[in-house]
């Protein structure tokens, strides 16, 4: 990856949940009424939640990493390389939502 493409997604980084949400959106009518979170040991559900939660579920903890990637950097405490850290999760979080929607919808 180009030096300027990691530059932009370190300085855009809310870009990823904006993406995944978009994502939710459009997948939103394929998903199942309740969605399992959890399972126990056995494959009972534990936690579900409606798919109204699920579509904010994956932006909203991208958000929250990014806010946590980027605050320590405001105020001056660490420096991380280039946004790498920032990119890395976005991208793995963004993989993780089509995964979960792959799964959930293939049913």
């Amino acid at each position: 990856m180009s030096r300027r493409v990691i530059k932009y997604f370190y300085k855009c980084g809310y870009i990823f949940p904006v993406i995944t949400f978009i994502i939710n959106i459009f997948a939103y009518k394929y998903l199942p009424e309740s969605i399992p979170l959890q399972r126990d040991a056995f494959g009972n559900i534990n936690y579900a939640v409606s798919k109204l939660e699920f579509i904010f579920f994956i932006p909203v903890l991208q958000l929250f990493s990014y806010i946590a990637i980027k605050y320590p950097q405001a105020k001056g405490k660490r420096k991380i390389s280039h946004g790498i850290y920032d990119i890395a999760a976005g991208v793995i979080l963004l993989l993780f939502d089509i995964f979960l929607l792959y799964v959930f919808i293939r049913k």
